[in-house]
């Protein structure tokens, strides 16, 4: 038995406080994973054959309706993905694809459940673990039906500032279909906005950002 996956899988916060026995039996399940970007990694409608355990790059949640679509959720490593679905045997609502290369660790769901029912520790954390993706998706409706779509595409760009060392500069690396939809809005309506956010501080040429004036793209980030 590979030892470096139980030492992958205590590195993981919902395995950390799992029993020993626990993880030596999870470990023949799990299986190492890399994609490219783009790649469906579930498919809505399906019940997930495994969880994930995202341990580099990111991902989108995809969601569709007849000809209507939207991303649900986007999230970055480290992240675990059809946790809920895996313990409730319910067909995934979204389906995962890497918007950028991506590592996982995917555990077989039937012995993750069967872990689950057997240790308490790891009982309480998949809670855990489900009551904070609960919380998450809260805030993010409570973020798109109570602030206009000027500040919530304002505030993506000071999260990106941010998460790119505040430098002053970035590229968006994915679509910007994708990031009309992460933002809860068309891609018609994006790009309206990227000329109104002109005014408030934010020079787009191409898929570079770039800032001209923090103070205006905060006040309206936070109006």
């Amino acid at each position: 038995m590979p030892e470096s996956i139980i030492d992958v899988l205590k590195s993981i916060p919902l395995f950390a406080t799992a029993q020993e026995e626990t993880l030596a039996e999870l470990a023949p399940t799990c299986i190492f994973q890399a994609f490219s970007a783009g790649i469906e990694i579930n498919r809505v409608g399906e019940v997930p054959r495994f969880i994930y355990c995202l341990r580099s790059g990111s991902i989108e949640g995809w969601s569709r309706l007849k000809t209507a679509e939207t991303i649900v959720a986007t999230a970055c490593a480290p992240m675990v993905f059809e946790v809920t679905s895996a313990m409730t045997n319910h067909p995934s609502q979204i389906s995962i694809v890497t918007r950028e290369p991506a590592e996982t660790l995917a555990i077989t769901a039937n012995a993750f459940l069967k872990a689950v029912k057997s240790d308490p520790k790891l009982c309480h954390a998949a809670l855990v673990h489900a009551s904070e993706v609960n919380l998450i998706m809260i805030d993010r409706l409570l973020d798109q039906k109570l602030r206009t779509a000027e500040q919530r595409l304002a505030q993506w760009v000071l999260a990106e500032i941010e998460r790119h060392g505040a430098t002053r500069s970035f590229n968006i690396t994915y679509s910007k279909r994708a990031l009309a939809y992460e933002l809860g809005m068309s891609p018609a309506n994006l790009s309206r906005l990227f000329n109104v956010i002109r005014d408030h501080g934010v020079d787009l040429d191409g898929k570079t950002m770039r800032i001209t004036d923090m103070d205006k793209l905060t006040a309206l980030a936070h109006s």
